[in-house]
């Protein structure tokens, strides 16, 4: 029985969770990215560590999963096939590679509120343009991309009792480029009941969006700063796991992470809007801004009970950063060994955060905004940085089969319920501002020797 070192529960898709579990890249289908990379990882991860799955010294352990993604509404719907191999020689020496693909198409909202009239926008490209009906949350339909993510690492020995390695990673999208690397080091002690662990990781984007970078709170579908912009994320990672009994394991983890560069999103816009009449006005919709820097902590706490055949597994995460976000993720799962060999595993998943200070619906003139005067200094109204409670719920079977091979199957739904921003001016107050967001996703995977 293993406990997963990874200090976020991200083994389910979560498109609008991201914000707090990662340091939002800059780009609109950057957290969503992550999700899906993290979704099918720790399916992968889970294969791999099977009991009874571990590869023969000098073997190939071969992990592949396909993830199917969609929200409701005609949202965004995502596909990743993902392809993970690990090699163990005699001296317990490991090498890993894994290779990410995924496209994703559909509508995504640009941060503008619903009003009571058509409303009309004009796409990043500044090539065209698109439409909102009545009453409804602003999308734009042009949401397209693909994204190829590359991975090695290299893990040892370094004594009797201790072990380090060393990762690499490289991703690259249309306009969205990263570099990564991390370096980790863990010791036993206590007879190996318990291992305390440290981590450094280090990663470097270059953000190219379409049209280049808006001018920060200036009017929207304009003349841009810049055409491109940097930013750098390091994280540190300290966690402890603990062999209470024979049939009971724990981890504690505590990550701190620092980002500095560009963290606004260059697709997201903010409406400023009347104070009476709640209609769109003056400049109408300006680009957002937020802090060039962000701080985040994070400490996780996971137990395993291993019963006279199934397991129980549970954790909780709590998550503060210096943008006002404080979250909680409760997480629970239980595999059932069933007869045949086929195991069944329901996961339930609960989501709750608050909003950055600095998040806003909507900004109104005269008050917060003077077209083509005073601004505040930052602002977002992106969904992302709002006040929400999100479930998960879902169903894994699986199968170990003969020669260590194994295929899984999970299915999960995902909900999401924003809290309505409090005194909506004149025509907004009889909109739903906050619509819920639904999402379905299925993800089948296999693993075998090689």
């Amino acid at each position: 029985m293993q406990l997963n070192a990874n200090p976020m529960p991200a083994d389910c898709v979560q498109p609008q969770d991201a914000p707090a579990d990662s340091s939002s890249r800059g780009v609109p289908i950057g957290a969503l990215h992550l999700a899906l990379a993290a979704a099918t990882a720790s399916l992968l991860a889970g294969t791999a560590q099977a009991e009874g799955l571990q590869p023969a010294p000098n073997t190939w352990q071969v992990d592949s999963a396909v993830l199917v993604y969609k929200e409701g509404d005609g949202r965004v719907t995502a596909l990743e096939p993902i392809v993970s191999a690990r090699r163990t020689d005699g001296n317990d020496r490991s090498i890993g590679l894994r290779l990410t693909l995924d496209a994703l198409t559909g509508s995504s909202p640009n941060g503008a509120v619903a009003q009571p009239g058509v409303q009309t926008f004009t796409s990043p490209s500044g090539k065209a343009t698109y439409s909102t009906p009545a009453g409804k949350t602003p999308l734009n339909p042009e949401f397209r991309d693909t994204r190829v993510a590359l991975l090695g690492s290299y893990e040892r020995p370094l004594g009797p009792n201790q072990r380090g390695s060393l990762s690499a990673n490289l991703s690259a999208e249309h306009d969205f480029a990263s570099v990564g690397a991390s370096a980790s080091w863990s010791l036993d002690l206590n007879n190996k009941n318990s291992t305390l662990s440290l981590g450094l990781s280090a990663e470097f984007d270059r953000i190219n969006p379409e049209g280049g970078i808006p001018l920060a709170l200036k009017p929207a579908f304009g003349a841009s700063d810049k055409g491109n912009d940097t930013r750098q994320v390091v994280d540190l990672l300290a966690g402890w796991t603990q062999v209470m009994s024979r049939r009971w394991l724990m981890q504690f983890s505590w990550n701190h992470g620092r980002g500095s560069g560009y963290h606004s999103d260059p697709y997201k816009i903010v409406s400023v809007v009347d104070g009476s009449s709640g209609l769109v006005t003056g400049d109408r919709y300006v680009n957002e801004n937020r802090p060039n820097s962000r701080s985040r902590n994070s400490l996780f706490v996971q137990s395993k009970w291993h019963l006279t055949q199934d397991v129980v597994d549970t954790s909780y995460r709590y998550y503060r950063d210096d943008w006002g976000i404080a979250a909680h993720t409760l997480d629970a799962r239980y595999r059932y060994e069933m007869a045949g060999g086929f195991y069944l595993e329901p996961h339930l998943r609960l989501y709750r955060q608050s909003e950055a200070d600095f998040y806003r619906a909507w900004l109104v003139e005269g008050s917060d905004y003077v077209s083509g005067g005073r601004a505040p200094a930052y602002a977002s109204a992106d969904q992302r940085l709002a006040a929400f409670s999100a479930t998960t719920v879902g169903l894994k079977i699986g199968k170990p089969l003969a020669g260590g091979k194994e295929w899984s199957l999970r299915v999960e739904s995902y909900r999401q319920k924003l809290d309505r921003p409090a005194n909506a001016p004149g025509a907004l107050a009889g909109l739903d501002l906050t619509p819920d967001l639904s999402a379905v996703s299925i993800m089948v995977g296999y693993s075998l020797p090689f």
